[in-house]
């Protein structure tokens, strides 16, 4: 799979698309997008967290370094953490199961 080394547009690019915060619309905000795909940035609360978060949260895990190297390389694979097109809770789910296949946990 490849992975688009996103590139945000300019602030007088930015397009102006409906904002929420917890759960409630907010009306419009601008958000950047990628000049390269065309994906628009996630800019809520949710956003997705750097792959070392979760680098950090497996060495807290009784794991051996074959089985984190394992899941990162598969974290890697499917693009966890492009800012772009992923939230933090879609981000736990994939850690979750790529944990679940690598570890009796």
């Amino acid at each position: 799979m490849i992975h688009c080394r996103h590139e945000s547009c300019g602030a007088a690019e930015k397009v102006w698309l409906p904002y929420e915060f917890d759960g409630r619309s907010k009306g419009l905000k601008p958000h950047p997008y990628c000049i390269h795909c065309g994906a628009v940035k996630n800019i809520s609360p949710d956003r997705a967290k750097p792959l070392g978060y979760y680098v950090n949260e497996l060495a807290k895990k009784p794991i051996t370094k074959v089985q984190m190297r394992l899941i990162i390389k598969e974290l890697e694979a499917l693009g966890f953490d492009d800012a772009y097109s992923m939230t933090m809770s879609a981000q736990e789910k994939v850690f979750i199961s790529v944990l679940k296949k690598y570890c009796k946990i």
